[in-house]
Formats: structure tokens, sequence, C-alpha cells
């Protein structure tokens, strides 16, 4: 592997000093063990100081000679990295400014006549009477297992999902993921990747397992999703490169966005339209002692219109200061939970950490599906996998091909 240069291990050294003051902030690192210790060996590094580091290392990047892309993908890591070090220092930026500076999107509300014509379409698909939240309560319910029952599944799902990503993108030699079951966390599941292409995932039980999303979260969390990611970016970018950010992943930056949306968009391009669900209907149901709904396919196509209820959640939340349970009737109404699903999403979005993180999902997936649509899914999805993207290219890619488009009509 080639060596470090000294502006990449600049960088790692400014990440693990804003970690120091955010504790979570560097969720993943295998670079050399010996520039995290020296930081974290060290008091941590006064709120002015640390963002007059980060001001200096983006003045020495416009002076390198980094290819274009890789300069401006970092131009836009620095940028969320600079705001989360203005705001140690004390900086209250409004939230939608917060969300532009770190994730390199522009957040909008969803105007909830989408989400009324998708509640509208559920009135008429979910079975049984009365209000179409209880309706749709009752409707997931049917699909909720317990924690042993979930730890055979997961052994059969990821079985599948890495033979299929294995075929499509020939994954390094000795990668693994290791699951497991925890609590008392505010996601639903956890990719930990330790480097040299081994992953933790970790799945909460503080809420109900539930068999027809797990599928999903598996593709999200391992294959091929944020594992596979990891492992090609390591093997690519930092092991034949030397790379140094490639082997670091920061929360709050614009890699999240596509990492996220990477998660979410991978089972499409892996299965082909409706294949997953009938897969998981003919092969994980049984095997969990389920029978399923054969008007599956239908419900969660108009349920996943619902997907932008959190983000909106968020808006109120910390744009427009809505109080916490109003919040919360907020998302049991648009998002048809029970109130202990609405609190736990609560907790996501109000945790410091957490409270931007939101929009990466939604905004990711929604930008790599239109991406995808419009070209070869396998191939432009390993681009996604292998190479460094950020929120505003992939943008610029699909506004340039839509008005190629248009000139040719």
């Amino acid at each position: 592997m080639p060596g470090l240069d000294q502006w990449g291990e600049d960088f790692i050294r400014l990440a693990f000093r804003i970690h120091q003051h955010v504790d979570g902030y560097v969720d993943a690192y295998f670079g050399p063990p010996a520039l995290r210790d020296a930081v974290l060996d060290q008091p941590p590094m006064p709120p002015a100081d640390l963002l007059a580091a980060a001001d200096a290392l983006a003045s020495r990047l416009e002076g390198g000679d980094y290819p274009v892309r890789r300069r401006t993908y970092l131009h836009k890591q620095l940028t969320a990295m600079t705001t989360t070090c203005r705001q140690i220092a004390g900086e209250q930026l409004p939230f939608r400014e917060e969300i532009r500076r770190c994730f390199d999107i522009d957040p909008t509300p969803i105007p909830e006549d989408f989400f009324e014509d998708a509640i509208e379409e559920l009135q008429t698909l979910l079975p049984g009477a009365g209000p179409v939240s209880q309706r749709m309560v009752a409707w997931r319910k049917q699909f909720e297992i317990a924690g042993r029952t979930a730890a055979p599944l997961l052994e059969l799902i990821e079985a599948e999902l890495r033979q299929r990503t294995q075929a499509l993108y020939p994954l390094p030699a000795g990668e693994k993921v290791a699951f497991r079951l925890v609590s008392d966390q505010p996601w639903s599941g956890y990719n930990w990747y330790y480097g040299n292409y081994q992953s933790g995932v970790d799945i909460n039980t503080d809420l109900p397992i539930q068999a027809n999303t797990l599928t999903h979260l598996i593709a999200h969390e391992a294959y091929p999703g944020h594992h596979t990611e990891h492992c090609l970016k390591e093997a690519g970018l930092y092991a034949e490169r030397g790379w140094a950010e490639q082997s670091i992943f920061l929360l709050n930056t614009p890699e999240c966005v596509m990492a996220e949306g990477i998660a979410n968009s991978g089972q499409k391009v892996i299965f082909a339209p409706g294949e997953m669900l009938r897969w998981q209907a003919a092969t994980v149901y049984p095997a969990a002692g389920l029978a399923g709904d054969p008007n599956e396919q239908r419900i969660t196509e108009a349920a996943a219109a619902l997907a932008g209820v959190s983000g909106n959640a968020a808006l109120l939340l910390h744009d427009e200061g809505r109080s916490e349970e109003a919040v919360v009737r907020y998302i049991m109404r648009y998002g048809l939970v029970t109130e202990e699903r609405a609190r736990q999403r609560l907790r996501f979005i109000a945790a410091p950490l957490w409270r931007a993180y939101i929009f990466t999902y939604f905004y990711g997936e929604h930008m790599i599906d239109q991406w995808l649509e419009r070209g070869d899914r396998v191939e432009r999805f390993g681009t996604l996998l292998r190479d460094q993207i950020y929120p505003s290219l992939l943008e610029r890619w699909i506004i340039d091909e839509r008005a190629s488009c248009g000139a040719g009509q």
C-alpha cells in the first residue's frame, strides 16, 4: 500500500480532534493506529484552535495537486467538518444551513398532501375496518418475531444477499460480517466497520423485530450496503491508492448521504422489481413460522411514500420549534406508527449527533434511484460503491442527463 501523504495524515488528525469534542463523530477508522492514538492521548484542542486548524487544512487543500474530483470531494467533507467545529465553538446555525453545510443537500419539507395520497391508497389496501393507522399497525404486527427467531433468519438472509452481491461486485478475500442483537439504541440497525474487510452489524431489539423488513435491514447494513461499500473503497481507494480519507468515516458529512443512499437502494439492484418480497414470502416467512400477505407488494409500495415523514418531523422540531409531543403526534399521524415507534424515532432526530442525519436516508436514496433508472443499474451502482461521489455531483449528473434527453427530443 502507498504511504499516506502529510495532508492526509493531518486530515485524520483533525477528524479525531473533532471526535474528542463530539463522541461518535469518527464512525469507523482503519488507518495507522499511531495517528489516532497520538491525538487521543492529548487533551482536546480548544475550540478556537480547532476551527483554525480546519481552516488551515482547507487552505492547504486548495493549493494542492489532488485530482479535481478528489479535491472537490474533500472540500465538501471539510466544509462539513468546519461546520461542526463552528458548533463546538458555540456558534448556533439555522437548522437548514447546518444540513446544507454538513450534507451538501438542500432540505425542503415534503407537502403533507403527498403523504395523504399514500394514506388514502392504504385505506383501500389494508385488511380490516377502522382507522387506517390502527390497520397499518395491525398489519405490521403480523410480521413481528422474537429475537431468538431472528437469529437463524439472519444467517439465511445474509447467505442469499451475499451470494447475489458477490455475483455482481466481487468482494475482497476474507471479508466477513458478524451480527449481534443489542438494545437501548436510537437506531434499528448499525454497521461497525473495523477495516481489513470486517464488519459487526448490531440489530436493535428495543422494538419488536419485523420479519418483513429484516431483508432490507441486512441489505442496508451489509450486502450490498454499508459493509460492501466500505470493503470496496478500502480495497480500491485506500489499499491501492493510499487515499487517507478513505481510512476514516465521519458522521455528519456528505459521504453519509451517499452511504445511506447506497444502503437503501442496494436491494433494488441485486433483486429485480418485486423479487425481494417474493423471495421473502417463499423463504424467510416459512422459516419464521409466518404466513405473509399476498397483498404485501402493493401495501409496501404505498407505505414507502411515507419515508419522508421523519425529515419533516425533524424540520418541525429543530426549524420551526414545535414541541416534542407535537412531533410525536405528527409521526404517528403521517407515519402510521404506534406511539412507541414514534417516540423511538423522536429519540433519533432529537439526539445532537443524529438530529440532521435523518435527511441522509431519504435524500440519498431519492437521488441514487433517479440516477440508476437512467442507465445500467448494475454498472452505475458499482461506480457508487467504488468511487468518491458527493451529493451535488450526483445531482448535477442527473440534471445534465435530463437536459441532454430534452435537447434530443
